[in-house]
């Protein structure tokens, strides 16, 4: 069948001068998924010719489509339905057309029944968007996003060292902002290093925090008593004026951490408790 003859065929299902001169992509499958037409915005879409792709061209066949989902979409066509596709990439050296696709192109489809004069279902309408743009933006931001996610973690992981200060005797200084996301960073990270290392004794520097809350408390006291359940041993160090003040108002039992002034004497209770002592040398 011709194109001509299949515009006959169609009648005024399908207008001559809606389907041809139209800016938006379109072809026209058999009800074998057979291509019998296609307008000209598809070709230059494609950057193939009509006359070398009609006939040729199988919805039911092509790999692409058929991983697609072409099958059950153009049965349920073929039954009445007009079917919307999600974006799905179109490569032309897997539909025998690399030489005039030679990127990858993404596409949105509609599928709609094209029926005759007594109703039944003829033909299947597929009108295409080129979604390629939309969907290398998409990725652009995806990957900037990941990057930002990496470069936060890389930043909070830096934010919380955890390092060895003796044999046993590790000190973590945290840094900014605590949320809930990063507190379970900062508890797996505490407790993998003293896992892995040993420790009795752990020193947690909260000078470098601007705000503790209730929330904030509740994290310190479960790294604590986490810790405790490895045979290790924390020091709480840091804790200002202003910021124990707002831990009596709040209520929180500190009583399982050991609250200290500051590093120095952090230090000596660690060195304390492992029985060690500094001694000068002469």
């Amino acid at each position: 069948m011709t194109t001509n003859d299949l515009y006959k065929h169609l009648g005024t299902a399908l207008p001559l001068s809606l389907f041809d001169q139209s800016p938006i992509a379109m072809s026209v499958y058999d009800r074998n998924g057979l291509q019998v037409a296609i307008n000209k915005a598809q070709a230059v879409l494609f950057g193939m010719d009509p006359e070398q792709w009609i006939g040729k061209f199988n919805m039911l066949t092509d790999p692409q489509l058929v991983a697609a989902g072409s099958v059950e979409r153009h049965q349920r066509v073929m039954n009445g339905e007009t079917v919307i596709t999600p974006p799905h990439p179109i490569i032309g050296r897997l539909s025998g057309i690399e030489e005039h696709l030679t990127e990858e192109r993404w596409i949105e489809a509609i599928y709609a029944p094209i029926r005759d004069d007594s109703g039944t279902v003829t033909h299947l309408l597929a009108v295409l968007r080129d979604v390629t743009r939309e969907i290398a933006q998409g990725k652009e931001i995806e990957l900037a996003a990941s990057q930002i996610d990496s470069q936060r973690t890389m930043i909070e992981s830096l934010s919380t060292p955890v390092v060895q200060v003796w044999e046993g005797i590790l000190a973590m200084p945290v840094v900014g902002t605590i949320d809930s996301q990063r507190a379970t960073r900062i508890m797996e990270g505490l407790l993998t290093s003293i896992a892995e290392r040993k420790a009795e004794c752990v020193i947690i520097d909260i000078t470098g925090v601007p705000i503790v809350d209730t929330q904030v408390a509740q994290y310190l006291v479960q790294s604590a008593q986490a810790s405790r359940l490895l045979g290790c041993e924390v020091a709480l160090v840091g804790i200002g004026v202003e910021m124990a003040q707002t831990i009596v108002q709040l209520g929180v039992d500190f009583r399982t951490l050991n609250t200290l002034v500051n590093l120095q004497a952090a230090i000596v209770w660690a060195f304390d408790k492992l029985g060690l002592r500094v001694v000068a040398a002469v």
